[in-house]
């Protein structure tokens, strides 16, 4: 066991042992004071600290300032939090028990010298005046904490750096003296984004990021994944722990435009965090009111952040070669807001996401995860490691739409547009599906899925959107009740919005049932598929309906069903009633 991990169950209470030992999926126990990156540290003694800023609009006003550093406090395992003032300068960072030191980096771009630094410390956190290293005169951006090997003496840090208007590098920042010399390796960002059918226009994809992290899957074995603005995240490896890495490469990992993280546990095995999403497809940006410029038209913005309300979690056990679980973390609670652009505190963050992560190892099996950015979006969350390795889930809305994804976009203004009051590349949503009385006059409620014209829309689509434990092959049943014309079912390995109308050419399986495939009466639809022999069947009842081809490889099984009213026209749509998955 690692010894933060031990250092936090020896302060905690009999009480804070018991309800860490009960949760298991996904809870909620706080709010961090920053967007998650780098900001969570454990202290030796055991305590946990999250650091950041509290915005006291009267004190940001009194003394032109942008917010007071502070710090949350857990001294329990992360059960609860308490808030405090920072003392020192150091404030997160990485204690290094082998020299009894603290260490963090960070970006100068004010003082006389300017460039990247490492801080060290005897004192930690509170420390008013931490010893500091230049190690570049360039800006090492996004950098996370530093990293100690299980293996060596070697401690690393991840950044990126910009180099020109369009490349970022991905660095690796070592040290091999504990912290008195850094050498520097540089990988080349991945190859950019290109604009293809269904994409109508270039995504974010000059200056988005690199973003990379990095784990040690094992004693000869380093991965490091980066942030890409093509449908995949990009990885690379290293065999001699970080002197040198392979040619990046496509990973397994869908997502866009947002951060992932790796974490090695305690026992061997490896978490990662990150966005298994993708956004709606790319309009052309040159129609789009008010303009946009030449800025966000050229790729060097995004125009909205669409695929930033869910994360996902998945673990390996075997160095990387296969990965479990893929299931959803967080569900953005304001992902269906219509206000979504100036929901939060707007001194904190202008994006309003649950992207970006960092997580520690607790005790009794759990882990720590700090998300997100604003504080109306960004959570700290526990969880059982355990709970990844499920392979059934079952839902039958008796938590109302808690599970599920169904916002659909109101028409808002795009782009980079934070100087004109809140929001970044952000839309404000409405809920498309919704809860409504039993279709069969019944107590219970059931989900409504139709589709109706409205002007104030993006467009008219509705579908509830739904995860379960990432599978080569398995069952997934609907319970639904088609009241009018078709509904469109599809399985995928990602995320997509239950709006966007392109799921169907996108996903591994889709097809759609219309009144002459099923009586409008309440009918179990179940999909039997195996993604290895490439088709799945489908049946209604019990009885037999058609086979589906897959249309793309699913190289670790899929996770999602996505059930969308998308025929043409209005229509009453369909009930919904369960989902499943075994």
């Amino acid at each position: 066991m690692n010894e933060y991990v031990k250092a936090i169950e020896s302060i905690m209470s009999e009480d804070a042992k018991d309800m860490l030992k009960r949760i298991y999926e996904p809870q909620v126990v706080g709010v961090p004071l920053t967007d998650a990156r780098k900001d969570v540290c454990v202290l030796p003694t055991g305590e946990i600290r999250s650091y950041g800023k509290l915005y006291l609009e009267d004190y940001i006003h009194n003394h032109n300032c942008g917010g007071i550093t502070a710090y949350l406090s857990s001294v329990d395992g992360g059960i609860s939090w308490t808030k405090h003032y920072a003392k020192g300068k150091m404030n997160s960072c990485t204690y290094i028990p082998e020299k009894d030191i603290y260490i963090n980096l960070v970006v100068e771009k004010h003082d006389e010298d300017k460039g990247t630094f490492i801080q060290n410390s005897k004192i930690g956190p509170d420390d008013p005046n931490p010893r500091r290293i230049k190690i570049s005169d360039y800006y090492f951006a996004c950098a996370f904490l530093p990293q100690k090997s299980e293996y060596s003496d070697r401690i690393w840090i991840t950044a990126e750096r910009s180099i020109s208007e369009k490349e970022m590098t991905c660095a690796f920042i070592y040290s091999d003296d504990f912290g008195e010399s850094w050498n520097i390796v540089e990988l080349k960002q991945p190859p950019f984004h290109e604009v293809v059918y269904p994409q109508k226009d270039l995504r974010w994809t000059y200056g988005s990021g690199t973003e990379p992290h990095v784990a040690e899957l094992s004693e000869n074995k380093m991965m490091m994944i980066i942030r890409t603005a093509t449908d995949y995240f990009y990885q690379s490896f290293s065999y001699d722990r970080g002197n040198t890495w392979t040619e990046v490469e496509p990973s397994v990992f869908h997502g866009t435009d947002t951060t992932p993280f790796l974490l090695k546990l305690s026992d061997g095995r490896t978490i990662c965090l990150w966005n298994n999403t993708q956004p709606i497809s790319e309009p052309r940006h040159d129609k789009q009111k008010p303009d946009m410029g030449d800025w966000t038209i050229e790729g060097f913005g995004e125009d909205a952040f669409t695929n930033r309300d869910v994360n996902h979690a998945a673990i390996t056990d075997d160095g990387g070669k296969t990965w479990k679980g893929f299931r959803e973390m967080h569900l953005n609670d304001i992902r269906n807001n219509a206000d979504f652009r100036y929901a939060g505190n707007r001194f904190t963050s202008n994006d309003k996401s649950v992207h970006q992560f960092q997580a520690f190892e607790l005790p009794f099996g759990k882990i720590l995860v700090a998300m997100g950015q604003n504080d109306s979006s960004r959570k700290l969350v526990i969880f059982d490691i355990n709970w990844l390795l499920e392979t059934e889930r079952h839902e039958n809305f008796m938590n109302g739409l808690k599970n599920v994804s169904t916002q659909v976009y109101l028409k808002s203004i795009s782009g980079c547009t934070a100087r004109f009051g809140n929001g970044h590349c952000a839309w404000n949503r409405t809920h498309g599906a919704v809860m409504m009385p039993d279709a069969d006059g019944g107590y219970l409620e059931n989900v409504l899925i139709s589709k109706h014209h409205d002007d104030r829309l993006f467009n008219d689509i509705q579908g509830v959107v739904w995860n379960f434990p990432a599978a080569e092959k398995g069952e997934v049943c609907a319970t639904i009740k088609l009241i009018e014309k078709k509904v469109r079912i599809s399985l995928a390995d990602h995320w997509f919005n239950p709006c966007d109308e392109y799921t169907g050419i996108q996903s591994q399986f889709s097809f759609e049932l219309d009144l002459d495939d099923i009586d409008s009466v309440f009918t179990d639809i179940k999909i039997v598929y195996d993604t290895k022999v490439g088709y799945a069947q489908v049946y209604a009842d019990e009885k037999h309906l058609f086979k589906v081809n897959m249309q793309k490889a699913a190289p670790v099984g899929l996770s999602y069903i996505s059930i969308q009213c998308a025929t043409d026209g209005e229509s009453k749509g369909v009930y919904l009633r369960n989902l499943s998955k075994k």
